[in-house]
């Protein structure tokens, strides 16, 4: 007799708690789930705003490629795991992973910017979450600092699949489709052009080096118009206090044709990638051959510590006198 279908969970299964993030589309909310008391982020997504937004794929997109990422025989520690999904009449829910110390984009625009270790280290996280990625046949395509989660030992969750691409070629190059996030967004996603699947993940790592080092985008601009057209230019400078190492990785994933970026087949590879210098500490240079992937999801976090640039200091001053006398308006009414 075959083995009883495992019953969908419902929201009744789960204690809900306080909104931890929201977005145009989804709410994510601290959730309990009953039957184990694990806390979990239940993202909810409103069906109305999925159809009149028309992203209702977007959706449909993010759970098929967490089910494939999350059904291998070894689930990377460095992705975020789909846990449940379930649905009623008007949202959609997913029971992920909680990661509790958000996100690396709100750490370093706290600070301004992150060390250069603090760099490397998480550079070589999303990097190795990256590979089992492309090697389980998926392709983020908007990987972005907000999208890099941070979970209790301070390591990351690559998170939100919406963008994804997913298939069995990631060899093979295919027509980009036009996804993800102006100031992270590959030149070959924008011209829609044939390139590897995997080449748009490379250069947003790029920039998000370039992000944990200087606390922006590369090609930040005024609107997402300007930054894309900064991106189709290539129209960058690297600060002269970056790392030599730094800027020679940025440099090399920053290549407007995907075919000669650092850590694309069949010209490079993520092998490649993870031999260059960048990720070799610096007095440890003369002694170590690479930064150790064998215990990098192991070994502690390195403590958050500033980096290049610092963030501006925020307003002290209190702002009571401006709401002072606001009930003694009147409104005279007319008769």
């Amino acid at each position: 007799m075959p083995p009883a279908k495992p019953v969908p969970a419902t929201l009744d299964d789960f204690e809900l708690g306080d909104e931890v993030a929201w977005g145009s589309l989804a709410t994510i909310i601290d959730a309990v789930y009953k039957k184990n008391n694990k806390h979990y982020a239940l993202k909810v997504l409103n069906k109305a705003q999925l159809v009149k937004k028309k992203v209702i794929r977007s959706a449909l997109v993010e759970k098929d490629a967490l089910i494939r990422l999350g059904t291998r025989d070894h689930m990377h520690p460095g992705v975020i795991r789909l846990h449940h999904c379930f649905q009623d009449s008007t949202h959609l829910y997913f029971a992920l992973d909680l990661a509790t110390n958000g996100d690396l984009k709100a750490v370093v625009l706290k600070l301004g910017s992150i060390s250069l270790n603090c760099s490397r280290y998480y550079t070589a996280q999303l990097v190795d979450a990256v590979r089992y990625l492309h090697e389980s046949g998926v392709t983020h395509r908007d990987i972005k600092p907000e999208n890099v989660l941070l979970d209790s030992d301070m390591r990351i969750k690559l998170a939100d699949f919406g963008c994804a691409y997913i298939g069995d070629d990631m060899d093979t190059p295919r027509t980009n489709t036009f996804v993800g996030t102006a100031a992270y967004i590959s030149p070959e996603l924008l011209a829609r052009s044939v390139s590897n699947p995997t080449s748009p993940d490379l250069w947003a790592i790029g920039c998000t080096v370039f992000f944990f080092l200087f606390g922006g985008s590369p090609f930040a601009a005024a609107t997402d118009y300007l930054t894309m057209k900064r991106v189709k230019a290539l129209d960058y400078t690297l600060p002269q206090v970056c790392d030599p190492d730094a800027a020679d990785l940025i440099r090399r994933l920053l290549v407007l044709d995907p075919h000669e970026r650092l850590g694309v087949e069949p010209k490079s590879s993520v092998e490649e990638l993870c031999r260059h210098p960048f990720f070799i500490g610096g007095t440890e240079r003369k002694t170590s051959k690479s930064e150790n992937w064998n215990v990098l999801w192991t070994a502690p976090a390195p403590e958050i510590a500033v980096g290049p640039y610092r963030s501006r200091p925020q307003e002290s001053s209190s702002t009571d006198d401006l709401w002072a006398g606001f009930e003694s308006l009147h409104v005279t009414s007319e008769s």
